[in-house]
């Protein structure tokens, strides 16, 4: 027979057991639920990153085709580039299962080089006359010439109106000029004084091509850069040389550029022919991919050998969207609400 003692003890040892069971449970059901959602995680960050890769390898093909449609155009035409070109589209758009690629190959040699400054003698005074018209038809201030001329030659000479470093070591957050070939369009913001909206103004007709000895295309250039290589030309002038290309076909050679019937003789005998052409060898190619509900987005630049056709890509970002796929992005928001 069980003493009351006996019984009590027997009984505690039992709600111990109990307590210690439950324990168990509940540790248990939480490392079940800790490890289930872990391993969701898990799955999810593998589905991201594979997806996301995906996406890379899309926009890396994205590269190649237009690789592929640059090097069709050499074998098709080599002696000329101009915007009726297949390369030109501006609606170049491949669609496939769960996925789509947008691609816009610009021609950077339709632009003015900035790094051309470095070129001696008479062929930098030509540059620096054009980009400092190109400067002042955007309403900006011609020191901007001189800071970037500072900017990118190897020396700490300040020019009349530039900056060497000097002037950015004494600033809030102080740097140094660079004093070589600018590698990327967004150095521009670097430049003393150069804010987003002056750099908004001046983006669109400069390039920074790694080669300084680049020449404009006639045939490819903006209004805005055909006024800042033809002194004198109005912007109206321009923009009737460009509907005149679109019409009437693209110039051959630089001197049927200058020989235009719709340019005065003020304006024509104005226009020095030096480091213009009416081929291109730089390209910059942006790409925007998708797979299901992911977006990539790469710009490229490839250097065409304008002897045999042969590509390189001499620059890639991976991070910088341009503004006609951010434009389009917007319209799509605004239509899905």
């Amino acid at each position: 027979m069980i003493s009351s003692s006996g019984y009590q003890f027997q009984k505690h040892a039992q709600g111990v057991a109990l307590i210690t069971i439950l324990l168990v449970v509940v540790i248990a059901t939480v490392l079940g639920v800790s490890m289930t959602t872990d391993q969701h995680f898990a799955i999810n960050r593998a589905r991201t990153f594979f997806d996301q890769s995906i996406v890379r390898q899309y926009a890396l093909g994205g590269e190649e085709l237009a690789r592929q449609i640059l090097h069709k155009d050499f074998i098709d035409s080599p002696e000329t580039d101009h915007q009726a070109e297949n390369w030109a589209a501006v609606d170049m758009r491949f669609e496939f299962e769960q996925g789509e690629i947008e691609l816009l190959i610009e021609d950077l040699q339709g632009r003015i080089n900035l790094n051309t400054l470095l070129l001696e003698g008479e062929n930098r005074r030509v540059t620096k006359d054009r980009v400092t018209a190109l400067f002042a038809e955007q309403g900006l201030d011609a020191a901007y010439v001189d800071r970037v001329l500072d900017w990118i030659d190897q020396d700490n000479g300040v020019s009349s109106l530039g900056a060497e470093d000097y002037e950015y070591l004494g600033l809030e957050r102080p740097y140094r000029a660079a004093n070589q070939m600018m590698l990327d369009i967004s150095e521009l913001r670097l430049i003393l004084e150069m804010d987003a909206e002056t750099f908004g103004k001046i983006a669109p007709y400069v390039a920074v091509i790694p080669d300084s000895r680049t020449s404009v295309n006639v045939n490819t250039a903006a209004p805005a850069v055909l006024q800042a290589i033809a002194p004198g030309l109005s912007l109206a002038g321009a923009e009737t040389i460009v509907a005149g290309r679109e019409a009437n076909g693209p110039y051959n050679s630089a001197d049927e550029f200058a020989a235009d019937s719709s340019l005065t003789k003020e304006v024509a005998q104005g226009i020095t022919l030096g480091g213009l052409s009416v081929q291109s060898s730089f390209f910059q190619v942006s790409v925007r991919a998708r797979f299901q509900d992911r977006f990539g987005y790469l710009t490229s630049i490839i250097q065409r050998d304008q002897t045999d056709g042969t590509m390189r890509v001499i620059y890639r970002d991976q991070g910088k969207k341009i503004k006609p796929f951010i434009a389009a992005e917007d319209q799509n928001e605004a239509v899905n609400g």
